[in-house]
């Protein structure tokens, strides 16, 4: 809902004195947060905006430069109070529905205890603590207000040009928003600065042990939100006094990652379960990860076969894996060829072994070396040649956008180097000839 708040201070006459008036609403003035709406009985799903900041003064006359404010310090202000809080959850430190502590011994992270039990813990590093109870654009609107005037010392500059009054308005989609306006001369007040700065610290806990204060609960039903957004619970949330497991916690990354597309959009009922499913999903490529031993997979796949001294090659096996870079998928097919000192590997056991090294965030080249380097372990073959050929999703869906194709190779053992073999190791994983020449 769009909204306006005045002050009615005595002596204000900001209508009738100021001739003057400027403004401004700039692409730049915005910030994209993840915020909490919540009070007795109901809370809304931790979902964000792309917030767009409006600021208007007045007075009564033009200074001799032709200008009522200095628009060069008003943007510069402005950005940096925007800014402050681009990429942050917005925590209301006054709320009365939302226990919050700091953990001393979990690495500076915030336990959000809610109304229903549900608890959220976050990087106390990517959240801004604001002295608002429920950071709706009507507070954030004032809140900013005395961050410019105040936190920033934009009101002696103002003051020193007979600016009277001062408006920030905060939108949370064009057409929907809210403003605050006050005198100038209240930001100068002795308390003011104790104001802007009042937001209470979250109490001090240890490792979440502590169980929170309980809050009191309230029958009422859900009221319907401004964005789309249904007033039910948070799912992917542990209970109260608990920390969130891995899933849960992914679950709460891809919803906020969805939230960076707008309200609109990542409120389509079709997106309900997509951050689950996308946790899901997560979990299941990075599984390489929760396999302690990588060669336990070989099991009893390891047989002592004297007469294997010749090449045996394994080819056109299919992996999945994730660039760590840009956390995208790459896809290919692996070869291995080695040169048995009679010992010989089951043959399901090497795309096995070669999935637990692919389901982890990953490099090409670090994959083939740890695929070739377990073989090594396992059998202490003459030599080896693993090959990997693969295409980066981070190559050809963004950036250059080029589906080329990348092959790395990896040769080990101590006979890798004479001619005889190496041939045989490139035949078996199949490098041209051309290629052979310039290994």
């Amino acid at each position: 809902m769009a909204g306006r708040v005045t002050l009615p201070l005595e002596g204000d006459r900001m209508a009738g004195d100021a001739a003057r008036e400027v403004f401004m609403a700039l692409d730049d003035l915005k910030f994209s947060a993840a915020h909490f709406v919540a009070f007795k009985g109901f809370r809304e799903p931790l979902h964000g905006h792309n917030y767009s900041v409006g600021v208007r003064a007045g007075g009564p006359s033009i200074q001799a430069d032709g200008y009522l404010a200095d628009f060069g310090d008003l943007k510069k202000v402005a950005r940096k109070a925007c800014k402050a809080l681009n990429s942050r959850t917005l925590v209301p430190m006054k709320s009365d529905v939302l226990q919050i502590r700091r953990s001393v011994s979990n690495g500076g992270q915030l336990e959000i205890s809610c109304e229903g039990g549900a608890v959220m813990v976050l990087p106390e590093q990517d959240c801004a603590m604001l002295p608002v109870i429920h950071t709706t654009a009507e507070e954030l609107s004032e809140y900013l207000w005395w961050e410019i005037l105040v936190t920033h010392n934009l009101s002696a500059l103002l003051m020193a040009r007979g600016v009277q009054w001062m408006e920030v308005s905060v939108s949370e989609r064009p057409g929907q928003g809210a403003q605050f306006r006050a005198l100038v001369a209240r930001s100068a007040a002795p308390e003011a600065r104790q104001r802007s700065l009042a937001a209470p610290l979250p109490r001090p806990c240890s490792g979440f042990e502590e169980q929170p204060t309980a809050v009191a609960t309230s029958a009422a039903a859900p009221l319907p939100s401004s964005g789309g957004y249904s007033g039910t619970e948070v799912t992917g949330v542990a209970p109260a006094g608990q920390p969130m497991s891995p899933e849960e916690v992914a679950e709460a990354a891809y919803k906020s990652l969805l939230s960076t597309l707008g309200p609109e959009y990542s409120s389509r009922p079709e997106l309900v379960r997509t951050p689950y499913r996308a946790a899901k999903a997560w979990r299941e490529m990075t599984q390489g990860l929760r396999i302690e031993d990588p060669l336990e997979v070989a099991g009893t796949g390891i047989f002592d076969v004297p007469e294997a001294r010749d090449l045996v090659a394994i080819r056109d096996m299919p992996f999945h894996s994730m660039c760590e870079h840009h956390l995208l998928p790459f896809s290919g097919m692996a070869h291995v060829a080695y040169i048995p000192d009679g010992k010989v590997l089951g043959l399901s056991k090497f795309p096995r072994l070669l999935n637990v090294f692919a389901r982890r965030l990953q490099l090409q080249e670090r994959l083939s070396a740890n695929f070739a380097d377990a073989v090594m372990t396992l059998l202490q073959p003459r030599a080896l040649a693993v090959a990997l050929e693969a295409t980066h999703a981070c190559m050809c869906h963004r950036g250059v956008g080029v589906a080329a194709s990348t092959r790395t190779l990896v040769l080990r053992g101590p006979g890798r180097d004479e001619l005889a073999v190496k041939e045989q190791l490139l035949d078996g994983v199949s490098f041209s000839s051309g290629a052979r020449a310039r290994l």
